[in-house]
């Protein structure tokens, strides 16, 4: 017996239930044109077979338009020939079930029947007809327009989310590297903190390789991290910076994507420290409000240095994962006065329940 995969099963039962509603249907629809022709209840023959004639024409014009005349004129932007076909179309399927209809009534009357001449109303019969074509119709754009939609959100779901992990491959790069400089000046030193270093280090691989490739991690897990790679940089400068972080967060299970908020650090480090002999500073706050989750960072600018703060690498791809992210419910200010740097940025607060 031969063994189905999920792919196969998926489409055999995608067919079934196209298959289900498709009877269901065509069903509804002779319900309705027997409910009709039942007016005349005295005779059975004439309302079975009338409706049988007119349920069969339908059949037959519906799937005529929507899987002929549609797809291959109308959708390929073929109007004029689509439109000379649907004429030619209704014309003959119309007069198809006039005709049809026609030699019902001659049978049942050759039968000995009694009939009314309303029964055969033209009017009535090209509107019983043509009305279910067109709902057979409407629901097949509608459903062709949902797929379309479905297909177009899928991609653009697929590209943003593609995106975004080119931009963190960027990121963990330049992260590294500036973190890895803070292991060798140790290193060199032959410093007692070495070991401890290495565990903080190896707490920001395990960041980076395993968790960075959620959508989304706890707020406290980046609060860690932020303070790892503070450690390694004040290791690095030793007392060439004064630097105060602090945090007021009072929900719990705050939730943000992995790496938003490092570069900012690691861009007050760069600009702010790493440029200047001088004693420097960084203040760094993470608040939430009733507006969302703010954060603060401000740093001191190089004397008689002027720098580019909001081009560097690791600000543009941050920026990129904003619009992506949040596209307009976000807010994102840089400034660079005289004597110092000043990033805010505001993000809407996703929380998990557990």
């Amino acid at each position: 017996m031969p063994i189905l995969d999920s792919k196969t099963m998926d489409l055999s039962v995608k067919n079934i239930t196209r298959v289900s509603v498709h009877i269901i249907f065509w069903v509804c629809v002779w319900f309705f044109y027997f409910f009709y022709y039942k007016r005349y209840s005295e005779i059975n023959s004439y309302t079975f077979g009338a409706s049988i004639i007119n349920l069969l024409v339908a059949i037959i014009t519906v799937y005529a338009f929507n899987y002929h005349l549609i797809p291959n004129l109308l959708l390929k932007n073929e109007k004029k020939k689509f439109f000379a076909f649907a004429f030619v179309t209704i014309v003959m399927f119309f007069y198809i079930q006039l005709l049809l209809t026609l030699l019902l009534v001659i049978k049942l009357l050759s039968d000995g029947y009694r009939l009314f001449p309303e029964m055969i109303d033209i009017v009535m019969l090209f509107f019983n007809l043509f009305f279910v074509v067109f709902i057979a119709i409407a629901i097949k754009f509608y459903k062709r327009w949902n797929e379309k939609d479905f297909r177009e959100q899928k991609v653009q779901k697929e590209k943003v989310e593609a995106e975004l992990q080119v931009l963190k491959t960027q990121i963990n790069p330049h992260f590294l590297f500036n973190t890895l400089n803070s292991i060798y000046v140790l290193a060199m030193k032959q410093s007692d903190q070495t070991a401890n270093t290495v565990m903080k280090l190896s707490d920001i691989l395990d960041y980076i390789l395993y968790r960075i490739n959620t959508p989304e991690i706890a707020i406290s897990n980046e609060i860690n991290i932020i303070k790892n790679y503070i450690d390694l940089e004040k290791i690095r400068f030793a007392n060439r910076v004064d630097l105060d972080f602090n945090t007021d967060l009072k929900s719990k299970g705050i939730q943000i994507p992995p790496m938003l908020i490092i570069p900012f650090i690691e861009n007050a480090f760069k600009h702010g420290v790493a440029k200047s002999m001088e004693k420097s500073w960084i203040n760094i706050s993470i608040k939430e409000t009733n507006e969302g989750l703010n954060i603060h960072v401000a740093n001191s600018k190089p004397q008689n240095k002027i720098t580019n703060k909001t081009n560097g690498i690791g600000l543009m791809n941050v920026k990129k994962r904003l619009n992506l992210l949040y596209q307009e419910k976000y807010q994102l200010d840089i400034f660079e006065k005289q004597m110092q740097y000043l990033v805010f940025l505001s993000i809407p607060i996703n929380l998990r329940n557990d």
